[in-house]
Formats: structure tokens, sequence, C-alpha cells
């Protein structure tokens, strides 16, 4: 079991005639899923993973799909599993970096 849970949210601007296939393919994205369409051009995605690189890692995939015009990254949250013990590396360290919120 991975030691840290992240849940984030990114806007992916696309190409609105090619949405449904860009969608589909996030939609095969590890711990990737597409909500429901809000606005044509734009989808609302969320990503479940065990670090920050994995995020990273997918939001540059879903950059790199032909069609999409760009990929934010615009809500991001993480915590500790189980009873992993927080090290020096991790990022789920709330004692010492409580989470804040971007108003940006």
């Amino acid at each position: 079991m991975p030691e840290e849970y992240h849940v984030s949210s990114l806007v992916v601007h696309v190409r609105p005639e090619r949405e449904a296939e860009i969608a589909a393919h996030i939609g095969r994205v590890n711990g990737a899923e597409v909500l429901p369409r809000q606005i044509a051009g734009k989808l609302i995605v969320t990503l479940e993973t065990s670090s920050t690189a994995e995020i990273v890692e997918r939001l540059n995939i879903i950059h790199d799909l032909p069609g999409v015009i760009s990929a934010a990254l615009i809500y991001h949250h993480w915590e500790r599993t189980g009873d992993a013990q927080v090290d020096a590396n991790s990022e789920a360290d709330h004692e010492h970096f409580p989470p804040q919120v971007s108003q940006g």
C-alpha cells in the first residue's frame, strides 16, 4: 500500500471537435477520471495517485495529447495512508508543513 494518497484535479482545454476522443484517451490514463461535460472544449479531470511525481507524469501525458490546448492543475490534496511514518522526503508532513490553499 502506498504511504501517501493524492487527489488532484485538472482543467483541460481541448479543441471542441476532438473533445470526445481526448476524453476517452484521458479516461484510460491510470488514476484519471473525466467528469461529465460542463462546457464545450473544457474537461474537468480528477487524478488519484500515490505521489506528486505521478501527478506531474500524468499531467504531461494529458498535456501532450493531440488536440489539447492546455492542461492545468487546479487542486491538490494529499494525506498519509495507514500507519505510514512521515520521513524527511514526505509531502504529507502536515505538522511541519500544513497544506496551503492557492487563491490564484
